[in-house]
């Protein structure tokens, strides 16, 4: 078999939707001649812990490489949610002193670890680095030099101009990114990113990149952990079931609140018959908000759950809420969450700008879709999805876009291009 270095910083323990994705490629690139090994952190302290997905990773075959101890109980993690107020002067403290992130502490470990591995293994036929954080990248670009190996990467967010992820300072800061990033997309032997934007916006920024030289690999899911999900008992309940499986940061939970609050205010009965379910952190202004509204009894709030346990709530409900921030350059965002959402058939209610996740949802059929972040609007849409529920009419999703969301078809794609860069080689 030929041999591939994975570096991906976020990777099973930690517990966000972007360690889902650089999971499933390395666990099923072996199905098609590919031996991966996976180069990775320790961390001590994590935020969220994933010790499905963890069990998931060791039991997969994939040779998992950390900087630091092997970790193999997730109870020996410490977990700590940071404050809100802290983590944002902390992230603005990053943008003016670490480029292109806070992880950039971790190349030279990354680097000496992967040279070891690269002696005692006898060496890659490739290496592909998953971002963010874009660390990941400078530390691909770095072996590629050293070995003269293909090097492969995966923007799974836009690099510069993603407000959410990042912001800069100055000029500098910016300048230095976008110098950062071309360096990377013309070392690159081959690039993919999740949607056709983010594409646009790497084609922008550098004139020698053609459009073939940028593949489409959307955020996907595994079917195989909803078949897995469907042999357990779902945790289904008697009421109409709305869920919103949110970010660490708890995005668009206060713009929810205030619905549920318009909603009940216009049709109090409700508050017996519908049940909003959030998966994920909430922090305690939250909490304290939703208690001023009186919408408590409503909620089912069980924290952050493993990925399985989140499968089997997805196919316990009846509409999956998803919000993206109405901000610059969220158009180009596609969640990590949009895979499992479409995966699970269920019907989205949406509050999304204009743009790649709008125009996904749209041809997934089984939706409604707020652009205008009202509150009224949003409780306006949840009036409509409970008569439907109801009278047992909710729309059906289009099964052909199901199947473009399918993830096997692109670790095949993704193996086809490794094998065409050793082809070429």
């Amino acid at each position: 078999m030929k041999k591939v270095l994975f570096i991906s910083y976020y990777f099973p323990p930690m517990g966000f939707g972007g360690v889902k994705r650089p999971l499933k490629f390395a666990k099923y690139l072996n199905h098609f001649n590919w031996d991966v090994t996976v180069l990775t952190d320790s961390p001590r302290k994590l935020f969220l812990v994933d010790d499905f997905l963890l069990r998931e990773a060791l039991d997969s075959g994939i040779k998992i490489e950390r900087t630091g101890a092997e970790i193999l109980d997730t109870n020996k993690i410490i977990t700590k949610v940071p404050n809100d107020s802290f983590q944002s002067f902390k992230n603005y403290f990053s943008s003016w002193f670490y480029i292109p992130d806070s992880k950039i502490f971790w190349y030279s470990k990354a680097v000496k670890k992967a040279i070891q591995l690269w002696k005692e293994n006898g060496g890659y036929n490739l290496v592909f680095a998953v971002a963010p954080p874009f660390t990941d990248f400078l530390i691909g670009q770095e072996l590629k030099r050293r070995f003269k190996v293909p090097l492969v990467v995966d923007f799974m967010d836009s690099w510069v101009g993603n407000y959410t992820l990042r912001y800069y300072p100055t000029l500098y800061h910016k300048k230095r990114n976008i110098a950062l990033e071309s360096a990377v997309v013309k070392d690159a032997n081959k690039i993919i990113t999740t949607n056709r934007r983010i594409k646009e916006m790497i084609i922008s920024r550098n004139s020698d990149i053609t459009y073939n030289d940028i593949k489409l690999y959307p955020h996907t899911f595994d079917k195989n952990d909803f078949e897995l999900a469907k042999k357990k008992n779902l945790p289904y309940t008697n009421k109409m079931r709305i869920t919103y499986v949110g970010s660490l940061h708890s995005r668009g939970l206060k713009l929810l609140f205030k619905s549920i609050r318009a909603l009940f205010n216009a049709v109090p009965l409700y508050k017996d018959r519908i049940e909003f379910l959030y998966l994920g952190i909430v922090p305690k202004k939250l909490l304290r908000f939703a208690k001023d509204f009186k919408i408590l009894d409503s909620l089912y709030m069980p924290g952050y759950v493993n990925h399985l346990e989140c499968i089997k709530y997805l196919l316990a409900s009846d509409v999956l809420f998803l919000h993206i921030k109405n901000i610059k350059n969220n158009d180009a965002i596609l969640p990590g969450v949009i895979g499992d959402y479409i995966g699970s058939r269920k019907n989205i209610l949406a509050c999304v700008p204009d743009g790649v996740t709008k125009n996904v949802l749209l041809n997934y059929n089984a939706c409604k879709i707020v652009t205008d972040y009202n509150p009224a609007t949003i409780a306006e849409a949840i009036y409509d999805y409970y008569n439907e529920y109801e009278a047992g009419v909710l729309p059906s999703p289009n099964e052909a876009l199901i199947e473009k969301f399918e993830n096997m078809q692109y670790v095949e794609a993704l193996a086809r291009e490794f094998n065409y860069l050793q082809d070429i080689e």
